[in-house]
């Protein structure tokens, strides 16, 4: 039984038998304490006024003949403890499924579109970029191991209209102008310099001086669209050496040369929540929850970025998805309440949309945190898959909760050691491998005990059966919740359990003192865990490494 159903089945017992409403809240036990652990009698005593163990006494009751081992009540906690022949029937299934082993069905079928990433393209993607990246792609993963069909998107703020585009343009003009001995090359525009003077370089090395003595705003359009195309073209390759790939990318522009904005407009001032103060068209939002209405056209008649937003929001609705999940960095977290009041206004079915924040990204050396790149500009994601290994930095950002800030050591990051919890991830497959190669060497040489059905697990051998026993279960509640860090963690705990039984068969040790007799049992087990690794290290985008 998984946690989502214990989850569904305490809740139906808590109504049935308690009158009482609640949610379940199932986290993996700490040590020694079984493998789940919920609060459940706590929060119903809470409502109910009852007492919480006689609570847990009756759910206990009712759990205990589904629930493939025993269950405890500790201080108004139930912890769950997984049953041996429990762990040797999931073996069992393991075999039969192979590369599929812990792979659902809760998801079958449904259409997601996600959308991450969608970098302002005003230059190479930033380093915090990367963790939007590997956030969203193994997102994508875990929704499709669940049986969804997920469809990525990346979209593309491109209006040559918007203030960041146009300043953009300003900087590479002016370095234009630089590069043929007018001006002063460096224009104060919060774009990125270095980037600004490149491509100005390049359109001065193709273009020759055709727009030296032009309009300045026709300059200045043209060198926006030049910076435009290198760093749409710089982000696409970075992103592929990253080995993150999008099936479409939907640029602002395109929406509106084709209309959409205009026509999601339409639809707002048709549903009567917007209105016109002093020139300007704006957008009840504050009658749908958020905290002030929020403009849609400027009284000199630009269309906002928020409207623009709106128009690529609801063409998404517009496409027959059952899920549609946007991956936003914490700078946007106040946009969330804003946009789903304005998808509320359209007429949306506002639960479709889901809004998922990732955190920030930090890179340190010798415990400060860098802030520059090594060209004195920004911290470039491009810049820093040379110091870091693409799959190692992948395992960095998905380790951290996704909305706290991770900081990684770049030092660290960059070690093939055991102290880089990502190189003995990414060696987890082809340590498991050997173990099995060592076990059916053993299986050769041993008869009688050695070659038993089966025996009482070691404490390595259990522990390790016990990660195997959880796999199917930890990538349902990751899918469910989002969260690939419950992955990531899932393959440290792999890797530190199959470090245990590696110690134990190195030269020297007491091989019958750590490990379990029972050979054909090992050699399932390890296999099984070996299907599971190499499966959680695909949803997280991570390629296993061969060799030692």
């Amino acid at each position: 039984m998984t946690r989502h159903r214990l989850r569904r089945h305490i809740a139906r017992i808590a109504q049935i038998e308690f009158g009482a409403v609640i949610e379940p809240i199932f986290t993996r036990a700490r040590p020694g304490f079984g493998e789940w652990t919920t609060n459940a009698p706590l929060h119903i005593a809470r409502l109910t006024g009852r007492d919480a163990g006689a609570i847990g006494d009756t759910l206990i009751s009712r759990l205990a003949p589904d629930f493939a081992g025993r269950i405890e009540l500790t201080d108004g906690r139930l912890n769950f403890f997984m049953s041996d022949d429990h762990f040797r029937a999931v073996l069992e299934t393991a075999a039969r499924q192979g590369a599929h082993f812990g792979m659902g069905e809760s998801l079958a079928g449904q259409r997601v579109l996600v959308e991450f990433v969608s970098a302002d393209p005003t230059g190479p993607l930033p380093f915090v970029a990367g963790r939007h990246a590997a956030l969203g792609e193994s997102i994508c993963r875990l929704l499709e191991w669940q049986g969804a069909r997920v469809t990525r998107e990346f979209y593309l703020n491109d209006e040559t209209s918007s203030s960041k585009i146009h300043a953009l343009g300003e900087s590479v003009a002016g370095w234009y102008l630089h590069a043929f001995g007018r001006g002063k090359g460096a224009v104060a525009s919060g774009a990125d310099e270095g980037f600004a003077r490149g491509v100005a370089s390049e359109l001065a090395r193709g273009e020759g001086a055709k727009w030296l003595d032009s309009d300045p705003q026709e300059r200045i359009a043209r060198c926006a669209q030049a910076a435009l195309e290198s760093a749409i073209a710089a982000q696409k390759s970075t992103l592929e050496r990253f080995g993150v790939r999008f099936d479409d990318w939907v640029s602002e522009s395109s929406l509106r040369r084709e209309g959409r904005v205009e026509s999601a407009l339409q639809t707002l001032q048709k549903g009567g929540f917007t209105s016109e103060k002093e020139g300007a068209l704006w957008l009840s939002t504050s009658k749908f929850g958020d905290e002030t209405d929020r403009v849609l056209r400027r009284q000199n008649g630009e269309i906002t970025y928020f409207a623009g937003d709106i128009a690529y929001q609801l063409g998404k609705a517009e496409r027959g998805f059952e899920r549609i999940i946007t991956v936003w960095g914490a700078e946007h977290e106040p946009y969330i309440a804003r946009t789903r009041a304005a998808l509320q206004a359209a007429g949306c079915e506002v639960s479709r949309f889901e809004f998922i924040v990732c955190g920030g990204a930090s890179l340190q050396r010798d415990g400060a945190t860098l802030r520059l790149g090594s060209g004195g500009g920004p911290l470039i994601l491009e810049e820093e898959l040379g110091e870091i290994e693409p799959d190692a930095l992948k395992f960095h950002f998905l380790s951290a909760p996704r909305a706290k800030v991770c900081a990684i050591d770049l030092e660290i990051a960059r070690r093939d050691a055991e102290s880089n919890p990502a190189y003995a991830a990414q060696l987890l497959p082809a340590r498991l491998a050997r173990l099995e190669r060592e076990t059916q060497g053993q299986m050769g040489n041993q008869t009688g005990a050695n070659q038993a059905e089966s025996a009482d697990w070691s404490a390595g051998e259990r522990e390790l059966a016990r990660l195997v026993a959880l796999w199917p279960d930890e990538a349902s509640e990751a899918a469910l919740g989002r969260e690939p860090a419950r992955i990531a963690r899932f393959v440290s705990e792999m890797s530190d359990a199959t470090r245990v039984l590696l110690a134990a068969s190195a030269p020297g040790a007491i091989l019958g003192a750590i490990l379990g007799a029972a050979l054909p049992q090992r050699l399932q087990l390890l296999r099984a865990a070996r299907a599971a690794a190499s499966a959680a290290l695909r949803l997280l985008g991570i390629e296993a490494r061969e060799k030692f």
